[in-house]
């Protein structure tokens, strides 16, 4: 539900109707909320002491058209409104922020939070981290364009640089305290990149498969690249090498990288059993071949049809021949 909103000035029942019919504010840890109030838009600060242009964005928010479309015909009264923290400074919604100056609003509502140690979690120390944990939390998509998983990363690993505990667990405790709609899975993997990340440090050169695919085209090599994080890509690998020798009668070149390993033994481990694997399958197609000969050409598979999917069309619990 929006209601339309004077550019040039709000009446103040029109401004106590919106205050009244807003929803309940969010709680941070770290923050207390402390009141409404409206402002002048030039008033607000954007930048000051370190309270920098969205500190958490990455590469800015999307959507900058539907965004204008939605704010030109007023303000939404079942979103949260942008906050601010004393002095003004604005801690979310710059892009709502900057979409309502562009159209010539003169004055908007903003939720006013003031830091509250007694609801700090264990990793807010600086008032950067403080700042940076209510950006993340207040970007959740309800109002806001969500946090991306690489955001979570960046601040995570910024979060972890002083402390000596790095541990997956640690990082897991972390994303947690900002109460993100996010699955175990999803915290789980945010902290094991961030975790393996300072791991390795100083001890294994982090690659991924741009970077291989650089080195090697810098190198001028004509050969192809095999990431050996996984038997799974190695046997995917295979059919590659088989094709290349059916095509040319010759074998096919390639160097390998890990873009996961945090230890040189890792890094050995993977080489290895990439090798391995590449051996087995190798031995697995001969002893195939001597199997289909020996059966005189028979082919080895026989589906028994395809279980029923087709509402409407096909009884559930069947066997689609």
């Amino acid at each position: 539900m929006k209601i339309k909103i004077d550019k040039h000035g709000i009446p103040e029942d029109i401004k106590q109707e919106i205050q009244n019919s807003l929803p309940q504010p969010k709680e941070y840890a770290g923050w207390v909320f402390d009141d409404y109030s409206w402002e002048k838009l030039d008033s607000i600060n954007i930048t000051k002491d370190g309270f920098t242009d969205n500190s958490v964005r990455i590469a800015g928010t999307p959507d900058g058209e539907i965004l204008e479309a939605s704010l030109s015909k007023g303000l939404d009264i079942t979103k949260l409104t942008p906050s601010i923290c004393p002095e003004n400074n604005l801690l979310n919604g710059f892009t709502r922020y900057k979409t309502l100056k562009k159209l010539g609003y003169q004055e908007w509502i903003f939720s006013n939070y003031k830091i509250d140690k007694s609801t700090k979690s264990e990793f807010q120390i600086n008032p950067e981290d403080y700042v940076d944990d209510f950006r993340l939390s207040a970007n959740d998509g309800d109002g806001a364009v969500a946090v991306t998983k690489e955001e979570i990363i960046e601040i995570a690993r910024k979060r972890f640089v002083e402390r000596k505990d790095r541990s997956k667990l640690a990082i897991c405790r972390y994303v947690y305290s900002l109460n993100l709609n996010l699955t175990k899975s999803q915290v789980e993997g945010i902290a094991q990149t961030v975790s393996k990340e300072y791991k390795r440090q100083g001890v294994v050169e982090k690659i991924d498969r741009k970077d291989a695919e650089n080195w090697v085209s810098l190198r001028n090599l004509d050969c192809e690249i095999l990431n050996t994080k996984d038997k799974t890509r190695t046997a995917r690998f295979f059919p590659q090498i088989m094709k290349n020798f059916i095509d040319t009668g010759e074998p096919l070149e390639y160097v390998d990288y890990h873009s996961d390993a945090c230890t040189h033994k890792e890094i050995d481990d993977g080489r290895k059993e990439s090798t391995d694997e590449l051996l087995s399958q190798h031995d697995l197609c001969f002893a195939y071949v001597a199997a289909v000969t020996s059966g005189k050409g028979k082919i080895p598979w026989i589906r028994l049809g395809s279980l029923a999917q087709k509402i409407n069309v096909e009884k559930g619990g069947t066997l689609i021949e």
